[in-house]
Parts: structure tokens; sequence; C-alpha cells
């Protein structure tokens, strides 16, 4: 079966999947953790973003302030224990983000139950 996104190119990623990331990080800070993971619209694809995190985690391609900013706002118990110049690339980013995710798959599932 063939990947749903482009390939890397020499660690380099193409715009499309490049705004797709730029989508997850907003669709992971908007996420009510009571529903699905989130999905985003990638060079015609619809992807959940653990997909595009995980295409990423090779992307030598330097990430933007902007994006830096969303990511602090997305994960902020994470990014303040990184370095003020962290993350540097999408790879960086990428693997915090999936780290995040891993955190939150792992929670207890809990139960209110009623007598």
């Amino acid at each position: 079966m063939s990947s749903l996104l482009p390939p890397l190119h020499n660690g380099h990623a193409s715009i499309y999947l490049l705004n797709g990331f730029h989508e997850a990080v907003h669709a992971y800070e908007d996420w009510d953790m009571t529903d699905q993971e989130p999905q985003v619209a990638v060079y015609g694809k619809t992807v959940r973003i653990s997909v595009i995190f995980r295409r990423l985690t090779q992307c030598s391609d330097k990430l933007p302030e902007h994006v830096l900013e969303s990511l602090k706002a997305a994960i902020p118990h994470i990014m303040q224990h990184q370095p003020t110049d962290f993350p540097a690339t999408y790879a960086d980013a990428s693997s915090l983000l999936r780290q995040a995710l891993n955190n939150y798959v792992r929670r207890p599932v809990t139960a209110t139950i009623y007598n």
C-alpha cells in the first residue's frame, strides 16, 4: 500500500506537508481530548495528525517562528523543558508532538461508576 502523504526529498518536505503540519499543530491545540484524534487535509487526503507528525520526523527544514509559538501554546507542558531555541526543525517539533500524543494515548481511562 502506498503512503497517503508525499515523501520527503533529501530531508525536505513539500509545501503541502509543511502547511499540513501547521494545520495539525492548530488542530492539536484546539483538540478536546475526549474526542477522536483530529484530522486535517493534506495533498487532497484527509489524515490523522499523528500521520503528519510521523512523516516529518526526519524533516530538516527550519521551523518558522510563528509555528514555534503555536507549538508552545499547544504543548506548554513539554516545551517548558526545552531550550529557548528549540525546536529548530520540523523533525524536532514532530518528535515533541508525537511524544505529547503518546502521553495522551497512554493515560489510563477512568470511568465513573454509579450505584
